[in-house]
């Protein structure tokens, strides 16, 4: 026996020289971890369990901190025992991987730097011990300013709380923040709040709503800062927080009974009484209970009437029941009358939309509204409710959409759904057609009738002696202008826009009358004189005419001077304007040859010219330009040179031919004269 004390005497003496060696001749043990953490953040400590042949068995797990318990607890007891100086910071942790014996450092302090170890000895098993136990070196980083962060505080409600946050100088500024927001801009939890000499935040009486994270920020002169959080648990007996005076439910539906309560900690049971009495769903069949306490009626009946109260508990207690609620059981709404799902109605129709609710005895009427799913209104003016039916006079356009019928009472609520359409709408006509004439085109533009954006446009036009109308169809939808070409100079033209989309074709715009120029007045070639007009009616035709591009009207646009020339690479449009001018300029080219004029592109640019690559032989062209407020337009015709070409070659072999024709006439003869002269001499 004697044998077997010093035997465990000399263990236990090896096992604390060597701890004495690590510590103060700076060595660690081989297995050991080092972690690194800032002040006032965490450090989370891995520690394994091993039982013997994996049956867990009572055990009790010990951390030191360079030799020194910091932690201690036996499994099956309640709470840890914890140092002094470690109190609220060190908590047993757990999941993601980590062993039985981990632990969670908070509010990490610079005196937490040292060496620690987790040790798990079985007291009912011999050896006491295992291979557990684990090394873990601590640094700690940023504790500049810093030397006590603030730690998790949890208190009773009313309680007086304080958050330690301790500078190492104390004219450094502290300033304290609860979720991001200062102190001074909270005044409910600045009154009852200081600032201790020492830097901590003071709570003189706690209330349930102060529970949150609190950060320390400290500033030095040099400018350097530096933040620590601590978190306030405020605890408090379960209460009610809200309790109605009256509750409908709806008769032969389900429904809920709520009970709004506040805990912390977490409810542990909630009691329900009915007229006095204890209630309990699990006597009363068809009533159940919610997982947060709520009841839950599976299908309400008039038994389920009477006056319901709850009271909440938690492992505080309950801080009473709630005010009596008052449980009345209604019939929910009936509709009667439902309307259609679909009504296509025509443009100035009148539509009734039926949406009636059932009678009850002894209950008050439901309320009925009636609006639009995309929230837009009603339209004014045109619309009436009686007993619930909504009445659309003069149907429009905008009136298309999904109607919503909503009935409710104070049991239930309905909804109901139709969708009215309009058919055969067409879109609405152009109007303020402006029009400005050259010598042999018109430009004109229009303002859209219709906000869609797929609307389409066709110009009509005609010369007011001629019957026949001609028309130019716009390829490219959202384009509200176009120019006419190829026209007859000083000629009358009446011109109108029809707009078309999927449904077919609108309304035809107003007329506008125009005059192109008449060549006999132009004064000098060089000079471009154009007309415009502007009109919304056949009557308030107003016409204007100016050279050299000016506009003798009020607000026209002036005229550039557009030239189109061919070269090797294509056709080149040029046109005049001042070095100072930065407008964009826009060119539309037109293929004149077809009868609607076809659009064939579309360029914006900065300069004063843009060439055009691709030209076919023996088409005609129109360039209109636009800069700003000035715009102005010129045709190009392409010959066709292969028939040119095709002409020069036969006519050259032709020459060949009649040249070799001339050549054997001239031998044939030089032949004959020598035969001829000797039949003379005989």
């Amino acid at each position: 026996m004697g044998e077997l004390s010093l035997r465990a005497w000399t263990l236990q003496f090896v096992a604390l020289t060597t701890l004495v060696y690590v510590v103060d001749g700076s060595l660690l043990p081989l297995e050991t971890e080092r972690l690194r953490a800032s002040v006032g953040g965490y450090a989370v400590m891995n520690c394994h369990l091993d039982f013997p042949f994996g049956n867990e068995i009572p055990y009790h797990l010990q951390w030191d901190k360079d030799g020194e318990t910091i932690f201690s607890w036996y499994s099956g007891e309640g709470e840890p025992q914890v140092a002094d100086r470690w109190g609220g910071r060190v908590r047993r942790v757990g999941g993601h991987g980590l062993g039985g014996g981990s632990v969670n450092v908070s509010a990490v302090r610079e005196t937490d730097a040292g060496l620690y170890r987790c040790r798990v000895t079985f007291p009912n098993r011999t050896p006491p011990a295992r291979n557990n136990g684990t090394f873990y070196y601590l640094d700690v980083d940023g504790g500049n300013l810093i030397v006590t962060p603030p730690m998790n505080v949890t208190v009773l409600e009313g309680e007086r709380a304080e958050l330690e946050c301790l500078p190492k100088s104390p004219e450094w500024v502290v300033q304290w923040y609860r979720e991001g927001m200062p102190i001074e801009a909270l005044p409910e939890l600045a009154l009852r709040s200081e600032l201790a000499i020492n830097g901590s935040l003071v709570l003189r009486h706690t209330i349930s709503t102060d529970l949150g994270e609190y950060e320390c920020r400290i500033s030095a002169p040099d400018g350097q800062m530096q933040s620590a959080s601590g978190f306030l648990d405020v605890q408090y007996k379960a209460k009610v927080v809200y309790s109605p005076k009256e509750r409908f439910l709806p008769y032969g539906k389900s429904a809920s009974l709520d009970c709004h309560f506040s805990a912390n900690p977490p409810l542990t049971n909630l009691r329900w009484e009915k007229d006095g009495f204890l209630f309990d769903p699990y006597n009363v069949l068809g009533v159940f209970y919610s997982r947060n306490g709520s009841l839950l009626f599976n299908r309400v009946d008039e038994s389920h009437e009477g006056l319901y109260s709850c009271t909440p508990y938690n492992s505080l207690g309950s801080e009473g029941p709630s005010a009596g609620v008052r449980v009345r059981v209604q019939r929910p709404p009936a509709i009667a009358a439902r309307p259609q799902p679909l009504y296509l109605v025509r443009l100035g129709a009148t539509v009734n939309l039926p949406c009636t609710v059932t009678t009850e005895p002894y209950y008050a009427l439901p309320s009925i509204r009636w609006a639009k799913k995309d929230r837009s209104e009603l339209p004014e003016g045109r619309y009436s409710l009686m007993e619930g039916n909504l009445t659309i006079n003069d149907v429009q356009e905008e009136d298309r959409g999904v109607y919503i019928c909503t009935v409710s009472n104070e049991a239930d609520e309905l909804a109901v759904e139709t969708e009215l359409l309009i058919e055969n709408v067409p879109p609405r006509a152009p109007y303020n057609l402006t029009a400005l004439a050259s010598f042999e085109s018109i430009h004109l533009s229009w303002v859209p009738g219709h906000n869609g954006v797929d609307v389409e446009y066709n110009v009509w036009y005609r010369e007011r002696s001629e019957s026949e109308w001609r028309t130019m169809k716009i390829l490219s939808r959202g384009v509200t202008d176009a120019t006419l070409v190829g026209l007859r100079s000083a000629t009358d033209y009446e011109l109108r826009v029809l707009s078309q989309d999927y449904i077919g074709d609108g309304l035809f715009s107003k007329p506008i009358f125009v005059r192109t120029l008449d060549p006999e007045l132009r004064e000098d070639e060089s000079e471009t004189m154009f007309a415009a007009a502007v009109t919304e009616s056949a009557t308030s035709t107003a016409v204007f005419i100016g050279t050299s591009g000016a506009v003798a009207g009020e607000g026209g646009p002036g005229e550039l001077a557009v030239n189109v020339r061919l070269i090797e690479e294509g056709a080149l449009v040029r046109w005049s304007r001042e070095p100072s001018e930065s407008a964009r300029c826009t060119l539309r080219w037109y293929d004149a040859g077809e009868p609607m004029h076809r659009l064939l592109a579309t360029v914006s640019t900065l300069q004063d010219y843009v060439l055009v690559s691709e030209v076919e032989e023996g088409a005609s062209y129109w360039a209109r330009v636009q800069c700003a407020n000035a715009q102005g337009g010129a045709a190009l015709h392409v010959p066709e040179y292969t028939r040119l070409r095709g002409v020069a070659v036969g006519s050259a072999a032709a020459a060949l031919l009649l040249a070799a024709l001339a050549a054997a006439l001239c031998l044939a003869r030089r032949r004959l004269r020598p035969h001829s002269h000797d039949k003379r001499t005989r």
